[in-house]
């Protein structure tokens, strides 16, 4: 372990909110293996600030109510007060802090630590795609939160993205200079890998779908292409892990429908008694249930235009199909559902693929370079840094 001190900032307590145990709770536990991690500080609004927040943002669409709850400039400079409170009470115990997405700003009151901010999107890349529901401010006030999220930026010594196509938003749309903003990647939210289910070719095929936002992760989508495949494969079951929309009321028995849940050995269930995993999403930050899918030999159906063919491999460990096309989903579904050779293959390379690429201790090997470069030059060398170049 480095001996660096690091305080880690995000929104959501990773004791005690499952939600975020399962996003962030393994990150935190990989930066702990390879630095001292003093303190994680959960910026998040709790008692009336919160219910005040809810109260100044309510919707009848509980959806768009989420997503005002937590994207109103209000909110965001409370989180961004918070944060700075606690970390201004640290200080003198952590040499950095690693702040985790940009729902705030950390350093928005400067209290003289280098910063690095881990991000998986900009509001920029939301608003490009407003049928997705994830841009829910008008337009004077979308600006205002893009000029936040941008001195955020600004005030980081570096900034990660687990996606390729996020870091190109990060330059181009808010003007960074290259040198200061890198990929990470993101890792596999698991305890450890688990062990590969064994599959029986012979019996009926499961198609699984994971997403609690059924219209943003391309559920509709899914349905349309499930239909076109009845006639071919009618002993084939499609499980749908979402929130069921109205309009789906009437779907044939083929379909299974089952509610979100952070049960995670309920989830772990769905994946070894699956298939094919598939994931034709409206918009999609990244992929976390692409990479436990993988984890568990699934081959992977993945759509273009996001980070989803960093993480897919097409013809490797999976199939990249056109978003919004049911005709081209339900065509590679055809080719995978009537060859459970390739299916088998394509999932023993995604396993590999998780194994060499994507586990959170390796995330944090990509970051810890440029968390040790922006220490204070005396304190970088004596933690094993290499001396800057003239």
């Amino acid at each position: 372990m480095n001996d660096l001190r690091l305080a880690v900032t995000l929104t959501g307590n990773i004791h005690t909110d499952p939600g975020t145990q399962v996003k962030l709770g393994f990150l935190v536990q990989a930066l702990s293996r390879q630095f001292h991690v003093v303190d994680v500080v959960d910026a998040n609004l709790s008692g009336l600030p919160r219910l005040l927040n809810a109260l100044c943002v309510i919707h009848p669409n509980r959806r768009i109510w989420r997503e005002r709850f937590y994207k109103n400039l209000s909110a965001f400079d409370a989180r961004s007060r918070k944060a700075g409170r606690a970390l201004s009470a640290l200080k003198g115990q952590v040499d950095a802090v690693l702040q985790i997405g940009v729902l705030f700003d950390a350093l928005r009151t400067p209290i003289g630590l280098p910063s690095v901010i881990y991000t998986d999107y900009t509001a920029q890349l939301s608003a490009a795609r407003p049928a997705a529901g994830r841009s829910p401010l008008p337009p004077q006030q979308r600006a205002a939160w893009i000029a936040r999220e941008r001195q955020a930026f600004a005030s980081a010594a570096h900034v990660f993205t687990r996606a390729a196509f996020v870091r190109q938003s990060i330059l181009q749309d808010y003007h960074l200079p290259a040198e200061k903003v890198s990929v990470a990647g993101g890792g596999l939210n698991l305890p450890a890998l688990p062990e590969l289910p064994t599959r029986d070719p012979q019996r009926a095929p499961v198609i699984l779908f994971i997403g609690k936002e059924f219209h943003r992760k391309g559920g509709d989508v899914l349905l349309q292409a499930f239909s076109q495949l009845q006639n071919r494969f009618p002993q084939a079951r499609l499980r749908l892990l979402t929130h069921r929309p109205p309009q789906a009321a009437d779907t044939p028995p083929q379909v299974e429908w089952l509610p979100p849940t952070w049960d995670r050995a309920a989830v772990a269930r769905l994946y070894a008694e699956a298939d094919v995993f598939v994931l034709p999403s409206l918009l999609e930050t990244w992929g976390d249930v692409l990479l436990e899918a993988m984890a568990y030999g699934l081959p992977c159906v993945g759509v273009s235009g996001e980070a989803m063919p960093e993480i897919i491999q097409d013809g490797q460990t999976g199939r990249i199909v056109p978003p919004q096309d049911a005709a081209a989903l339900a065509l590679t579904l055809e080719e995978l559902l009537c060859n459970p050779a390739q299916r088998q293959a394509m999932g023993l390379a995604g396993r590999q693929r998780v194994e060499t690429q994507f586990t959170w201790d390796h995330v944090v090997q990509r970051m810890a370079p440029a968390i040790l470069s922006v220490l204070p030059s005396p304190l970088y060398f004596a933690k094993g840094g290499a001396p800057s170049k003239a």
